[in-house]
């Protein structure tokens, strides 16, 4: 899914000025060196040590990454939770140990703290009046999880909806509303599905197959997808793979042909053809199940199936949760969850200081340094845990000058990313080297085919259409205020001596921008949905993905994914998923530029949270122990 910048929160304080200084001066030294003919003061080896990890705990010296996975995420390492005093430990996964990846030695980036034995549980009364949980966060774009395509959003709809199968904190598919994992017949193209009986909408209304039928349909009726047309509802991007999805998407039909309902709690999807990556799919949430009645009568009165209900909402300012006593999985521990929204969200670290919220990501920010120092209060608090997810420099392929395959090339080649991880950053994330993060299946760690060289990429804009870059038409660079667009700003001025534009949009603006393919060139984000390569790799290149914002369509690319999904042998798929990231990274549609790694504050009250490589998926399992 699409995961805003992560400096979402952290541009409200005054620490954005510090650190786009700071990044600035040590980008554009190396450039302003080498055309005095100096030498690259700033350079540092590639050894550089890991940064020590925070909770001033022992963790492994080589440390594993998130694994493969979910949500949008997917198959992983156990994620980091948050026990006794707030120390991160370890939910085990089966499947982990297959696809976990080890970080190189001398990567430059902190190791997760979620290899450490839990703590035993404190004494002491779970205290009903005590079971609030305050946070921060971006606002909520919609409450209709077939429209959600945001990490924020989808956050919230997690609480609120559910659907036949889920992710566990091993980012491990696993029964959800149904009552056990489905039975696969056909030669893997038919799933049957036995539901819980007795599971209940919030209203009281019972949970069967018709409302699955009804959700999926509606998730894929191009009506729903006014003003932007049905290929930028995410349906088209998660549900195409089971039969007659595609002809609903298109208008052709009224149903579609391959959701079945055998009775009141069995359901049958038939599939195209054989898709390993189909259950992981079905855990992303426009794929869950809504109450028609409620439906008609809009989303101001949200009726889901999850462990909590909307209690209030007001938006840029707050929204509330309240408990589910009816969750069909069980009442979860905490009454309510407050969380601040827009500006009184700005300056979380602050908030969580004074105490007035009991969780917040503090980000690739200055603040982490604070967090980081084991002599701070602050150090046993904080859970650190990379992230399956990429931001990313995206290229329009169809307006003027990205259409010329070299001016893309060009411009990728320019961005020092490793400089960038350093300087801005401070090795608080991990530079890219192609599209699929680390500990994701399939993740190769091959070199960038467009690594750093100014030379090669001026050499390129002499060849390109335009020969010279005052030929270059005026260009604008969109984001939704992250200050590494003002950084690459200069970095194009310096090595092309061009004059960039760059224009800041809210993230509604952002994204009708995006839907309407205005966008010569932007930074965004995504992040993963579900275990596997296909998810990064056809939402965010594939030609019929409402996510592929840059418009790239290669039929060699196509070819390679179009038989990675038909292959069933895992090594096999994971190795045509190879090449087609390769050939996409050389074409430049977008340049990968880092993943993130997530550093939370979390009050030691606060117990049952999970950390995954996909964020916090669910907080059903959270309760408040001995609060001051």
């Amino acid at each position: 899914m699409k995961l805003q910048s992560s400096f979402s929160l952290f541009i409200f304080s005054f620490t954005r000025n510090y650190l786009f200084t700071l990044a600035l001066f040590a980008l554009l030294l190396p450039l302003l060196l080498t055309a005095c003919g100096g030498e690259d003061a700033t350079a540092t080896p590639a050894s550089t040590s890991a940064a020590t990890t925070a909770a001033g705990t022992a963790t492994r010296a080589s440390a594993t990454t998130s694994a493969a996975t979910t949500t949008p995420a997917t198959g992983t390492t156990g994620p980091g939770t948050t026990g006794a005093a707030g120390t991160a430990s370890t939910t085990s996964a089966s499947s982990a140990a297959a696809t976990t990846q080890a970080v190189p030695a001398g990567t430059p980036y902190p190791a997760s703290t979620a290899g450490v034995p839990p703590s035993p549980t404190p004494a002491g009364e779970i205290k009903p009046d005590q079971q609030i949980l305050n946070m921060a966060g971006p606002d909520v774009n919609t409450f209709d999880p077939a429209l959600a395509r945001d990490t924020g959003t989808s956050f919230v709809i997690r609480q609120l909806y559910s659907g036949l199968v889920s992710l566990d904190n091993g980012l491990n598919v696993v029964p959800d509303l149904a009552a056990k994992m489905p039975d696969v017949s056909e030669g893997s193209t038919l799933y049957t599905f036995t539901l819980r009986q007795g599971a209940k909408f919030q209203s009281g209304k019972e949970i069967t197959a018709d409302d699955f039928k009804y959700s999926f349909e509606r998730a894929a009726d191009p009506k729903l997808s006014s003003p932007d047309g049905p290929a930028t509802l995410p349906a088209s991007n998660y549900m195409t793979d089971i039969v007659g999805a595609q002809d609903k998407l298109d208008g052709k039909a009224t149903e579609i042909a391959g959701v079945r309902v055998k009775d009141k709690y069995t359901l049958e999807l038939k599939l195209v053809g054989p898709r390993p990556q189909f259950l992981a799919k079905l855990t992303y949430n426009v794929l869950f199940v809504v109450n028609k009645d409620a439906v008609e009568k809009g989303f101001d009165q949200v009726d889901g199936s999850g462990p909590f209900k909307l209690q209030d909402y007001k938006r840029d300012q707050y929204l509330k949760l309240a408990r589910n006593d009816n969750f069909y999985l069980g009442a979860p521990r905490l009454s309510q969850i407050n969380m601040a929204l827009g500006a009184n969200a700005a300056n979380s670290t602050v908030l969580y200081d004074q105490g007035k919220i009991d969780l917040t990501d503090v980000g690739a920010s200055a603040e982490v340094e604070r967090a980081l120092d084991p002599g701070s209060p602050l150090n046993k608090e904080l859970v650190v845990m990379p992230q399956l997810n990429l931001f990313y420099l995206a290229f329009n392929t169809h307006a003027r000058p990205f259409d010329d395959i070299k001016v893309r090339q060009a411009f990728s080649l320019v961005v020092d990313r490793p400089r960038i991880a350093r300087a801005m950053f401070e090795n608080k994330v991990k530079p890219a080297t192609g599209i699929l993060p680390p500990g994701l299946p399939g993740y190769t760690g091959q070199p960038a085919p467009l690594s750093y060289d100014i030379g090669r990429a001026r050499d390129l804009i002499a060849q390109s259409s335009y020969r010279s870059p005052a030929n270059l038409p005026h260009i604008t660079l969109y984001s939704t205020g992250d200050p590494l667009a003002g950084v690459l700003q200069e970095t194009f001025k310096e090595a092309f001596g061009i004059d960039l534009e760059v224009r800041d949009y809210d993230f509604r603006e952002f994204q009708s921008g995006l839907n309407q393919k205005q966008f010569q060139m932007y930074l965004y984000g995504w992040t993963a949905d579900y275990p596997d390569p296909e998810n990064f790799l056809r939402s965010l290149l594939g030609n019929s993905s409402p996510f592929n914002e840059s418009g790239y369509n290669s039929s060699a690319f196509e070819d390679l994914m179009k038989r990675g999904d038909e292959q069933t042998d895992r090594a096999k798929r994971l190795a045509l998923y190879a090449q087609a990231e390769q050939v996409a990274l050389s074409d430049a549609p977008l340049l990968p530029v880092y993943h993130e790694i997530s550093y939370t504050l979390v009050k030691p009250y606060v117990k049952g949270l999970d950390i995954t490589p996909a964020g916090i998926l669910s907080l059903k399992d959270v309760y408040i122990l001995n609060k001051p």
